[in-house]
């Protein structure tokens, strides 16, 4: 008994220390994505980055004086980012996985670094509340569940991969709260997709009236 206990807490202490691995793996990953970003900008030069996305000058004048249908709007941003969400909770099951969510992490950190530096290399201080504010208040979503999708896919692995014995005894468990926490997450998301919709574009006619 005593060495099944012993076994258990070695494998508990095994799983955790598993996950602080990846933890730190995505830190470095959004990080180093996140420099290489800033370098990419600064690369590029002021006049080669000065018209991307938002800091496109023909875009701020039109965005101003533009009535925005939130419900187009809303529907337009949810066939961009639902399939890549949905390819994410999918590879969660597989191997892949956990690559994948990284990947996506990554290039969300060097997007991030890219837009902050452009929009630094444009305006000045003023572009760093451009920039945070093309992302407010939907990144406040968004990022959790990239974070949460990553974290889930790590969790999957450890139980679907383990010993076979284990795994045919807890596969139909495993499963269901795989899809529990995808459908949260999906849920999570489209709140996101609301007020990137909805509540953003107001953010950003405030903001860009200072400009």
């Amino acid at each position: 008994m005593k060495k099944i206990l012993s076994l258990r807490k070695r494998q508990k202490r095994g799983n955790l220390d598993h996950r602080t691995l990846w933890v730190h793996i995505m830190q470095g990953v959004f990080l180093g994505a996140f420099a290489a970003g800033v370098f990419m900008a600064n690369l590029m030069g002021r006049e080669a980055v000065s018209n991307a996305g938002i800091l496109n000058d023909y875009f701020v004048e039109k965005f101003q004086y533009t009535e925005i249908n939130g419900q187009n709007l809303f529907f337009y941003i949810f066939g961009e980012r639902i399939p890549l969400l949905l390819l994410l909770c999918f590879l969660a099951f597989t191997s892949l996985g956990v690559i994948a969510g990284i990947l996506v992490i990554g290039w969300q950190g060097f997007s991030i670094g890219f837009m902050l530096s452009a929009a630094i290399a444009k305006y000045g201080i003023k572009g760093i509340l451009l920039a945070l504010g093309g992302l407010f208040p939907q990144y406040l979503f968004y990022a959790p569940v990239y974070i949460l999708c990553c974290w889930f896919t790590i969790y999957l692995r450890q139980r679907l991969f383990r010993d076979r014995q284990e795994q045919e005894r807890d596969k139909r468990y495993t499963y269901m709260a795989g899809l529990l926490i995808s459908a949260g997450l999906f849920v999570i998301f489209v709140t996101g997709i609301f007020l990137e919709s909805y509540i953003n574009p107001v953010i950003l006619k405030k903001i860009l009236k200072i400009f």
